[in-house]
């Protein structure tokens, strides 16, 4: 964030934007909403596309296959009878209609890869920068060097698939939404009890909160958007229950906390976490971040797998070797070409970039824009699948459109600080993906 003299309804402001963006976003969009928008269990903006093309004829190319999870042709016609909707006969009728509808798809994939490439890079690099903070004389070369060892020995875990690597990591995403909350309670105590007075949407109106909340916010949509495609690795009612029992209180108390902390610390606002945090517990919790940043790369990695598994499935993408890591789960796959790949891009972003500050420049761009493309996709859903009422769909299509397309203009700004990388990456594998189709 870059604030000038912030002020108290600074920080109010920019807690109730974090705090309703998280429960309109990730407990209404995604918990309650998206994770039903899946195809044969498996979930993001492709998933959604190759479930639109099983219930109309909107593939580019008439001989285009489906499959279903155990990669067996099923069929290439719609399944749905009756008489088709309007908006199912223009956009079959349409082909412009049909390549923009595949070429959305598309983008959606390849920036949510472009996020796997920033979020472990961005994440693992802010946790091992508090190391600065006790150790003012580490200098940044150390850090980044750290981060891209730690990175390395993350990536060297997934073939051995994502059961076993998420079972070692379980005790420390416990430990980090048990560790953290109980920090936000203690500073809202300490620093600012009428915190939650900021729940109240009349704080939002402030201008300049927007703008400031924008990279926390892109942080929170992004795991959102990540756990909507790790559907193939983990169960719907498993993540709604993680989610609203652990995930969504840890960060609603954890950002509570901190901006209680902020309120009365008001330059503190550049290293906002690790210095909300108590002297006597500095280290284990720099220990829990770090491992918990690790965790959260995880699932960027894991949504990458699901969304390349995908896309080379239904011939979108060039064959990569995909390999199954689970008996059970059809959708727990491993890819070693992407899986390499996504190890050098996210070292060379972090020797590249150098500051966690400059890769959130590129972090919110990717995030906001692929956010906006589920959305529409969603949309697409709700009309020609599960047949919704035209109002209903309005009264969810209406709110996500402005507050994504509020977020889009407030990142628009970070790409020529950043912003141009990942978008660039994502063009390129969408030219890729999208020229022998079109």
């Amino acid at each position: 964030m870059n604030l000038t003299n912030p002020t108290e309804e600074d920080y109010l402001g920019i807690y109730s934007i974090m705090f309703w963006t998280l429960t309109l976003i990730g407990v209404v969009k995604y918990i309650c909403i998206a994770l039903n928008a899946d195809d044969h269990g498996e979930g993001g903006t492709f998933a959604m596309y190759s479930l639109l093309c099983q219930h109309a004829n909107i593939g580019i190319l008439p001989s285009k296959k489906i499959y279903t999870e155990e990669e067996n042709l099923i069929s290439n016609q719609p399944v749905v009878a009756g008489r088709p909707g309007r908006l199912r006969r223009f956009i079959e009728s349409s082909i412009i209609a049909r390549r923009l509808l595949l070429l959305t798809a598309i983008l959606g994939m390849c920036m949510l890869i472009g996020d796997g490439i920033l979020t472990p890079a961005i994440s693992v690099l802010s946790a091992i920068d508090g190391l600065r903070g006790p150790f003012p004389s580490v200098s940044k070369p150390a850090v980044e060097g750290l981060s891209a060892a730690i990175l390395v020995g993350l990536f060297l875990l997934q073939k051995y698939g994502t059961s076993k690597v998420s079972f070692m990591f379980s005790p420390i995403m416990a430990a980090w939404t048990f560790a953290t909350p109980v920090i936000g309670v203690y500073s809202i105590w300490r620093y600012y009890p009428g915190i939650f007075k900021a729940m109240s949407p009349h704080y939002i109106v402030r201008p300049e909160a927007g703008s400031y909340s924008a990279a926390p916010s892109s942080a929170s949509q992004a795991r959102a958007e990540a756990m909507f495609a790790d559907l193939g690795h983990f169960s719907k009612r498993s993540i709604q229950i993680a989610f609203m029992s652990s995930i969504y209180p840890s960060l609603v108390l954890t950002y509570a906390g901190q901006t209680a902390y902020l309120i009365n610390n008001v330059d503190d606002f550049s290293d906002g976490f690790y210095k909300f945090v108590p002297r006597p517990v500095y280290w284990p919790m720099f220990i829990i971040a770090t491992l918990a940043a690790i965790v959260a790369s995880q699932s960027l990695i894991s949504a990458t797998f699901s969304v390349i598994k995908q896309s080379v499935v239904l011939d979108y993408f060039p064959r990569v070797k995909v390999v199954h890591t689970s008996k059970d789960k059809e959708g727990e796959v491993y890819s070693p070409e992407t899986n390499y790949m996504l190890m050098l891009l996210c070292v060379g972003v972090i020797l590249g970039f150098g500051d966690g500050k400059d890769i959130g420049n590129a972090f919110g761009v990717v995030v906001i824009l692929v956010m906006l493309i589920t959305t529409i996709l969603l949309t697409l859903v709700m009309l020609i699948i599960w047949g919704t009422h035209v109002v209903l769909v309005a009264l969810y299509l209406v709110p996500f459109l402005l507050l994504e397309a509020t977020y889009v203009s407030a990142v628009c700004t970070k790409i020529l600080r950043g912003g141009w990388v990942p978008f660039a990456v994502s063009v390129a594998l969408a030219v890729v993906m999208i020229t022998p189709n079109v």
